[in-house]
């Protein structure tokens, strides 16, 4: 079973392209199902470019939803804006969500606006929510500064994306029974030391379709089937951290 903890669906710009591309949820859906992904996470991409409105994301969700069904997890890429034009988080009412997605270099929670980022995990909580945070090796987004999150709300499960640094991560993961991580946009030469690490199996498979896709835009397809074969030639069990974060009941 493949589970892929870390997609996106909307526009992204492309190289050698004037315009962004955008990235529908149909086109995503087939192509998870032409690669063989059987559940898969999804959030909109608003930190690429101009910021969709709050209604078109709901309606983008919506359509993944139709489309994809139970095998599409759509998170809420929730962003500074969209907090300060519904502060009640009323959007999130919409039935289309299963978790929330946040990235740093997009709204700096952490470091600029710990009081609505404890708002915003406080709501994940009343809902029993996982949380997927941009995760790296910039001030404000490093695991261990955003452990501090995981200790405030240890009922929370947290994806702390990408895997990055690898040996922090793998420490926080040690000492944080609810943060899991994922091998999103990790290049062969890391993800082949994925195995040096004891990930107590809450690493998950990602690949942050679309982002190295807009970068180089053929092959997706093998590209994509290269990725899942390292993973799997690493006896990864991709399937028990997925559903262990989503806490997904056999």
């Amino acid at each position: 079973m493949i589970c892929d903890a870390h997609i996106h669906m909307g526009y992204y710009p492309r190289d050698g392209y004037a315009e962004p591309f955008y990235y529908s949820p149909r086109r995503i859906a087939g192509l998870m199902h032409r690669c063989g992904v059987d559940q898969f996470i999804v959030s909109s991409t608003c930190a690429q470019v101009e910021e969709l409105s709050i209604a078109d994301m709901i309606r983008e969700a919506r359509e993944m939803k139709r489309i994809a069904g139970n095998r599409a997890y759509v998170f809420c890429w929730i962003s500074g804006r969209m907090l300060d034009e519904d502060p009640k988080l009323s959007f999130l009412d919409c039935g289309y969500y299963a978790g929330i997605k946040l990235h740093e270099a997009e709204t700096a929670w952490n470091q600029e606006r710990p009081d609505d980022l404890a708002r915003i995990l406080s709501e994940a909580l009343s809902r029993r929510w996982p949380v997927q945070f941009h995760c790296g090796e910039s001030e404000g987004m490093r695991p261990a500064e955003l452990a501090k999150w995981a200790e405030r709300f240890p009922t929370v499960n947290f994806d702390f994306a990408h895997c990055r640094p690898m040996a922090e991560m793998a420490e926080v993961i040690a000492t944080h029974e609810n943060v899991f991580t994922d091998c999103s946009y990790m290049p062969p030469e890391q993800m082949s030391r994925l195995g040096d690490f004891d990930w107590r199996g809450r690493l998950m498979f990602g690949s942050d379709f679309p982002a190295y896709h807009a970068r180089d835009c053929g092959g997706f397809a093998e590209r994509y089937r290269q990725h899942t074969m390292r993973w799997r030639r690493m006896g990864l069990n991709d399937e028990t951290g997925f559903k262990s974060y989503l806490r997904i009941k056999e």
